[in-house]
């Protein structure tokens, strides 16, 4: 067909009217700017619409955007669907972008067809939250789909590749090979609404990790909103499992509240699949899971280990090796083909040697080499590492050799399980074929907890130079002993499967060179932190936040290093330039306790001026989060008074402002003295950060001494100083704050602006101590309105949350948040009050958030 040079790009819009209008214009905007055409039905007055109607512009139509709220639309008489739901079935082959809205109750029937949406494979899902990010999204979905509709236009057509799913879940450079019948084993499993913990068993390298991964991208109903992993291998005891689920869904540790009770509530009612990887070395922590499970009724839990949990209600399924092939003269090349193992080797062997075959020549080497190997997947890809230079005849008889050795001579193996001595065989036999400076790095490599990028490779790695870090790391890449991981376009990472780390450390302490790499990892971490210390407080600082998420593990375990080896200062060089990190990331109660341990040192008392400052800098502010000024005080009197000499400004500045929080006995003109010269002092730094952090607690006291219109002057220009460091933790907390200005000025439309504004950037965040403040703004909001017993839901939502991490209002703020309990509690009456808190303390923090947006529109 050739088309008219006005014929552009259409695209159909299908949606409910009135619940959806502000998305419905946003969308068309998007559509229009982009130079394409908006198919969209209008219904007027009619009172729904025509199926030949809608027919015929989806027949005209090239790509179908579906927006869905709550409503599952009008069903017609006669018609068993609605027109929403019909306009989905009708949309045929056409690229389908889906998008649905957060935090709306769905009616029965939309959950239904969402649920056959997000099960379809061509088309995209993604949640939003309101118009401006569905415009955000569907722009860049538009963009993409153009990309590679015209990339697919140009590709060559002999082949097909496999588009990866959305999710948290790692996706592996291999495909998985002979495993089809565990697959559907675990996801028939999963399928049962009356298991809730599955248990993958087997020994190390036996493939746990594999399986546990296809089946998590298989299983019924996930998607990116559904599905998370944790990989545990660089978590070292029982108390740190808690700690590494809550950062991967984001729950932040702001208190002295238990953890484990935060994520519990955070995840609540949602439907999620957790796959725990690695779980053997904290298995201490079981009981923490069936606590998880309690309290999260619709959690299921997908957990490879190498010992059973030992829970009620598991269902383990044990992990064997692949089939290998029969033997006897009968076996022919097809039944070796046939095995699982081989076909392992054969597919890994090929991607070193593109030219391998199973051919009647080495068809009965290939057999041999996958029975001797026990059909472990870990020894097999190991072995055919080999097959770049060695022919199977060759690797079978060297390989052979070394094993018989091996088995027979360990005595020290004489207790493990044969499979266990035949992997651990493996890795010896594959270790002794590397030249020296290989086996170096492997077992110095082994001091990582987690990934690593070349550059600290290079630092922990070699020792004074002695060898060629970047040549090495790549040799054993190809040798399978080191893992490349490319997930990050921006950033090569490696890491180490955790069998060959065990053995790698085994190899360092041998080599007697433990401590002296340790050493160098140290030093490596604290010139990172020292140079992420001033990005953080910079327009970068979400890039470098990121940075130090991926070395947190060693980070966190050089300090508690330094602290087992009475060495204050490393734990201060280490954590300091981090505060504002620590402080994002909800981090505080932990750094406090690290803190408290290098305070208790006796190398301590031997500190400089500067890292003595810092540390009481981070003892003090902590206090004053938790509401204990009285202990917070003396601290920073002492912080102040050690800073005697020049170049230690910025220190000065953060003394004065958090004694202007912590002097609640002292006159409101001492404490405005203190934030004043504090704010002078950042202002002559250029440091924003600071500045932004300073003018916040000077508008508070501004605020509590009455001044409304200085507090909303402050904190403006401290809400600019934010954004152009672009700061989500100090924005979001000055916009609360201006919430609370607005009210004290008497503009309750302005208050609301900037708390609606505040409570997307929390829905983000999910920061406790941060969605408490904004929870108590609306609820003040809502009194003003006359709606006391949405503001009394509101106060114990707020409440419920301080609890749940163990913070409290802030100093300057608790006046005006005791009298608005005490006004509210005065228009419901004791048995008003009484019954909305109820109603509030069940309602989950996030919901509360969603809720005081409504509630008070």
């Amino acid at each position: 067909m050739i088309t008219t040079p006005d014929r552009r790009l259409r695209v159909f819009v299908s949606s409910t009217l009135q619940e959806l209008a502000l998305e419905r214009r946003a969308v068309q905007a998007v559509i229009t700017q982009l130079r394409l055409t908006p198919v969209m039905f209008e219904l007027g007055a009619r009172p729904h619409a025509p199926r030949d109607l809608y027919r015929a512009y989806l027949d005209q139509s090239d790509v179908f955007v579906g927006v869905y709220a709550g409503s599952y639309g009008w069903v017609a008489p006669d018609e068993e669907i609605s027109g929403l739901e019909d306009e989905y079935r009708l949309s045929g082959d056409r690229p389908k972008l889906i998008y649905v809205k957060s935090g709306v109750e769905q009616q029965p029937r939309l959950r239904e067809l969402l649920n056959r949406i997000r099960d379809d494979d061509e088309a995209s899902y993604k949640r939003f939250t309101d118009a401006d990010e569905l415009a955000e999204l569907l722009g860049d979905d538009l963009a993409v789909l153009l990309t590679e509709r015209f990339a697919a236009s140009q590709a060559p057509r002999d082949g097909a590749v496999e588009p990866l799913r959305p999710g948290r879940v790692p996706v592996p450079p291999t495909p998985l090979v002979g495993r089809d019948a565990e697959v559907e084993e675990v996801l028939t499993r999963l399928a049962d609404p009356a298991v809730r913990l599955v248990t993958l068993v087997g020994p190390g390298g036996i493939g746990k990790t594999r399986l546990a991964l296809q089946a998590a991208v298989l299983a019924p109903g996930v998607d990116e909103e559904t599905v998370w992993f944790v990989d545990l291998t660089s978590v070292s005891d029982a108390a740190g499992v808690v700690d590494a689920v809550a950062a991967a869904f984001g729950v932040r540790r702001e208190g002295s509240r238990p953890l484990l009770d935060v994520l519990v509530d955070r995840l609540g009612d949602r439907d999620l699949l957790l796959v725990l990887d690695n779980f053997e070395q904290v298995v201490d922590a079981a009981p923490d899971l069936a606590r998880l499970l309690d309290g999260c009724r619709r959690l299921t839990l997908l957990v490879t280990s190498r010992t059973v949990l030992g829970l009620r209600g598991e269902h383990v399924l044990n992990v064997v090796p692949l089939a290998v092939p029969a033997t006897g003269a009968e076996v022919t090349v097809e039944d070796v083909a046939a095995s699982a193992a081989v076909e392992l080797l054969v597919a890994r062997a090929r991607q070193v040697r593109p030219g391998f075959r199973l051919t009647p020549t080495n068809a009965d080497a290939v057999a041999a080499l996958c029975r001797l190997l026990d059909g472990i997947p870990l020894a097999l890809e190991l072995a055919a590492a080999q097959l770049r230079v060695l022919s199977p005849a060759t690797l079978l008889m060297r390989l052979r050799d070394r094993l018989d050795r091996s088995l027979d001579l360990s005595a020290d193996l004489a207790d493990v399980p044969s499979r266990q001595r035949t992997l651990r065989a493996t890795l010896d036999w594959s270790h002794s074929l590397l030249d020296e400076a290989q086996r170096t790095l492997l077992a110095r490599l082994s001091v990582f907890s987690g990934r690593w990028t070349i550059d600290a490779a290079e630092a922990v790695g070699a020792a004074d130079g002695d060898l060629p870090v970047e040549e090495t790391l790549a040799g054993l890449v190809s040798e399978s002993l080191v893992v490349l991981d490319d997930t990050d376009a921006e950033q090569l990472r490696f890491r180490l499967l955790s069998p060959v780390r065990g053995f790698a450390a085994e190899r360092l302490v041998e080599r007697g060179e433990r401590e002296a790499t340790l050493a160098r990892l140290t030093d490596h971490l604290v010139r990172f932190a020292e140079q992420a210390g001033p990005e953080l407080l910079g327009a970068d600082n979400a890039v470098w936040a990121e940075l130090v998420d991926a070395q947190l593990e060693d980070v966190l375990g050089a300090a508690n290093r330094a602290v087992a080896d009475d060495d204050a200062e490393t734990v201060v060089r280490i954590a300091a330039p981090l505060f504002p990190y620590w402080w994002g990331r909800g981090l505080l109660l932990q750094m406090s306790a690290l803190a408290e341990g290098a305070a208790g040192l006796p190398s301590a008392h031997r500190l400089a001026m500067v890292p003595r400052a810092s540390l009481l800098w981070a003892r003090g502010m902590f206090r004053i989060s938790q509401g204990r000024l009285t202990e917070a005080e003396p601290l920073l009197d002492e912080l102040l008074a050690c800073l005697d000499a020049p170049g230690v400004e910025r220190l000065r500045a953060f003394a004065l402002a958090g004694l202007a929080l912590a002097r609640v006995q002292t006159t409101p003109e001492e404490r405005s003295a203190l934030v004043t010269d504090a704010v002078s002092l950042f202002r002559g730094l250029h440091d924003d950060w600071g500045l932004a952090f300073a003018m916040s607690v000077q508008g508070q006291l501004a605020l509590a001494s009455g001044d409304p219109v200085g507090a909303v002057r402050t904190h403006t220009e401290a809400l600019a100083a934010a954004r152009r460091i672009a700061s989500e933790y100090l924005e979001v907390q000055l916009l609360d704050l201006l919430g609370l200005d607005a009210l004290a000025g008497g503009d309750l439309a302005g208050a609301r602006t900037n708390l609606v504004a505040a409570a997307e950037v929390h829905g983000h965040l999910a920061d406790s101590e941060g969605s408490a403040n904004c929870l108590g703004g609306f609820a003040a909001v809502a009194l003003l309105q006359g709606r006391p017993e949405v503001a009394a839901e509101l106060l114990a939502v707020a409440t419920r949350t301080r609890e749940l991490v163990g913070v409290s209002v802030w100093p300057a703020l608790q006046p005006g948040a005791a009298a608005l309990e005490a006004g509210v509690r005065a228009a419901l009456g004791p048995a008003g009050w009484d019954a909305a808190v109820a109603r509030g303390r069940a309602m989950p923090m996030l919901r509360g958030l969603a809720y005081a947006v409504e509630a008070t529109a």
